[in-house]
């Protein structure tokens, strides 16, 4: 009888093409530009809000002096950012009209990037399959995942402030609309592939 040995599957070579090699440093890189990212992407909101909602009656930086504005500050809210060392003042009556245009501007400025870095995500690493994009890809989806719970953590906020009874039932259905659809979407290309 001969000696007849069993050989390796196709399965198994198929399965370790489809294996990604990760380095550590890439990993530690790509953690690092999320962390980047996701610093400038509040930066920007921030200074978006500041440039573009029209309910803001002044910005004065920190290292300015407090008389150079002379209006009580009773009758306005302050807003602060730790990374830019700006104050936003806006009037306290006008405080719900202040809140939505954030929202507004914040949702026109999260909603095109995560869509970006979604399809960014599915081209490069379901389609294209590119390893070396790999590692980077998951910083810059990372940075958009963190904008868009931040989005929906100032919606449920605004939506707890004005809509006290509805605002639990909006927020959850809102989340399980989207991880829904997001999570079905993903798994769908990946059986695909």
């Amino acid at each position: 009888m001969p000696n007849i040995l069993p050989t390796e599957t196709s399965v198994s070579k198929l399965e370790f093409k489809t294996k990604r090699r990760v380095s550590f440093l890439g990993v530690l890189l790509t953690v690092i530009l999320a962390v980047v990212i996701i610093i400038l992407g509040e930066r920007i909101m921030f200074d978006l809000n500041r440039a573009a909602n029209p309910m803001i009656e002044s910005t004065i930086s920190r290292g300015m002096s407090a008389d150079y504005y002379m209006r009580s500050t009773d009758d306005l809210i302050i807003e602060k950012s730790n990374l830019s060392g700006t104050n936003i003042y806006y009037p306290r009556k006008q405080s719900s009209e202040y809140k939505m245009y954030k929202l507004l501007i914040h949702s026109a400025f999260v909603l095109p990037i995560f869509l970006l870095m979604f399809l960014l995500y599915y081209w490069l690493n379901l389609k294209k399959r590119n390893e070396n994009w790999f590692v980077v890809v998951w910083g810059y989806m990372a940075a958009s995942i963190w904008f868009l719970l931040h989005l929906i953590g100032e919606v449920g906020k605004y939506v707890v402030n004005q809509y006290k009874n509805a605002a639990i039932y909006i927020i959850l259905v809102f989340l399980a609309l989207i991880l829904t659809t997001l999570a079905v979407f993903i798994q769908k290309k990946k059986v695909e592939n």
